[in-house]
């Protein structure tokens, strides 16, 4: 049973990923953000990850360890509540040897148990009432004598596909919106993924989106204010669970809180996320944490799209002056840098948002780029990262950009530009430091070239012409400057006029 189970996941896998985007434009409750699809591909993949390589001595081992992995990895209220189906199926499966219809309608039901359970106050006509209706399909399907996997797993697929139809009917802001439920269709994607899986079918990709955009107009004239969606993990949690419990739903809305031995997963939607992280943390050490502003996730989906270039690039970045040339370049921008990593799912969303089928990826900062690597599997497009590792070196790629060029072409000369690039930074030292065999004294302007530590000196000018030597004598041809905001121009200025006296042939 635990190669059937990691079969199963990594067909829900592609069957998801195939419509992605689908589903995200779709995605309307409980916020607008549309990232549903993508929400539900990261939990699926975070389960496929654990089935990789491995084996397991037991059917019951492997479905436990499929279920957490689906929990920890489990993002947005879609992805909670798919991890907990995803759980509930494998609670089931633990004690099975063999895959037949009666185990897969029993895997449903152990689905629908646990999804609900997981939501304090269930809402119809979402994923809950989908799979709902697809657990009893596959059951009336055996009680009527049709014990064929085939035939179960035909009828539960089915049945989720015209309860996703009837969504509207249930849920007032769907109906509002002109759109069927998002996490609702990704439960009937799901089962598309396992009834090709047991039937040895190949996945469908669809070749249009057949559903139209939501109205986002009928959804602001009832919206609140959405405020900031907060997921965490508390490891090792020691306390009263049900207190514990009890504090978090009062401190928001769209509440999860999913125990999972000593580990207990929290997602909600709140006005105040630090509170709810600082309350956390007297439970545990707090882990996975991520805050996403739901408003200007909301924001950026309304904007009118931009028209689609041939080859779309996507940039991490901080600062509004930065974010202003990165996009007269022509590129969507993130917010992201040293101690701001933005997630896979957030570059993928960046990635949809370019609209292009061939996507270049700068990640702009060394932790990000194992990040962007992860993009390319969540996403339609295909999607080229050229590592760059600061946001000096992702302006200077940027040169290199052609929308409209041969997408082979232009990412091969950005690689070439990024591989030949070396890049420096200066900053000040707040404290007295030793940097290897040097010391650095409180207050001193310290200038770094490719990590290494060039320039220790009085002032900023000074900690610059050292650096500029340096690459200057390197035979550099190009150097692109990029001041702070505690720089001031006129320090800038004779910064330019210093360098351009080492060698007037370079171009600044």
């Amino acid at each position: 049973m635990a190669i059937e189970v990691a079969f199963m996941v990594a067909a829900a896998r592609a069957a998801v990923k195939a419509q992605v985007t689908r589903i995200n434009d779709l995605n309307v409750y409980p916020v607008p953000d549309g990232d549903t699809g993508t929400n539900m591909l990261l939990t699926l993949e975070s389960a496929l990850n654990e089935t990789q390589d491995k084996t397991y001595a037991s059917p019951e081992e492997a479905s436990k360890a499929v279920a957490r992995a689906a929990l920890m990895g489990a993002r947005g209220n879609s992805g909670v509540i798919l991890s907990q189906m995803i759980r509930g199926a494998c609670e089931v499966l633990a004690d099975r040897t063999f895959l037949d219809g009666e185990t897969f309608a029993a895997g449903l039901e152990g689905a629908r148990e646990r999804a609900y359970s997981s939501v304090r106050e269930p809402v119809e006509g979402t994923m809950l009432t989908v799979m709902k209706d697809a657990a009893r399909a596959a059951r009336e399907t055996i009680q009527g004598g049709e014990g064929d996997l085939a035939a179960v797993a035909m009828a539960a697929e089915e049945a989720a596909h015209d309860s996703v139809s009837q969504t509207p009917e249930l849920l007032p802001v769907l109906r509002d919106a002109g759109v069927v439920d998002a996490g609702g269709l990704g439960v009937a994607v799901v089962l598309d993924g396992l009834y090709a899986c047991v039937t040895g079918q190949e996945i469908e990709v669809p070749d249009a989106d057949p559903d139209g955009a939501p109205d986002l107009e009928a959804i602001h004239a009832q919206e609140e204010a959405w405020g900031y969606c907060t997921e965490f993990l508390v490891d090792g949690f020691d306390g009263d669970v049900d207190e514990f419990e009890e504090h978090i739903y009062a401190s928001g809305r769209s509440v999860f809180v999913v125990v999972d031995d000593d580990v207990v997963k929290v997602h909600v939607h709140t006005q105040d996320p630090g509170a709810a992280l600082s309350y956390a943390g007297g439970f545990g050490r707090l882990a996975g944490v991520k805050v996403d502003d739901m408003e200007a996730q909301v924001r950026s989906r309304e904007r009118e799209p931009r028209p689609a270039a041939r080859l779309g690039i996507v940039t991490a970045s901080r600062g509004a002056g930065n974010r202003g040339l990165f996009e007269q370049m022509g590129a969507v921008v993130i917010e992201g840098g040293q101690g701001e990593n933005p997630s896979a799912a957030d570059l993928a969303n960046a990635v949809g948002e370019t609209g292009s089928s061939t996507v270049v990826l700068l990640p702009n900062n060394k932790n990000i780029v194992p990040t962007a690597e992860q993009v390319g599997g969540l996403v339609g497009a295909r999607v080229h990262v050229v590592p760059t590792t600061s946001i000096a070196a992702g302006l200077a790629v940027m040169v290199g950009y052609d929308g409209e060029g041969d997408p082979e072409e232009v990412v091969g000369e950005m690689r070439e530009i990024c591989e030949s690039l070396r890049a420096a930074e200066i900053t000040r030292a707040v404290r007295d430091a030793s940097i290897g065999d040097r010391e650095v004294p409180k207050g001193a302007y310290i200038g770094f070239l490719s990590g290494e530590l060039i320039a220790i000196e009085e002032t900023v000018h000074e900690a610059a012409l050292v650096l500029a030597r340096k690459i200057v004598g390197e035979g550099a041809d190009v150097l692109t400057l990029l001041g702070g905001e505690d720089l001031e121009d006129e320090d800038l200025e004779r910064i330019i006029r210093s360098i351009r006296d080492l060698d007037e042939d370079l171009e600044i």
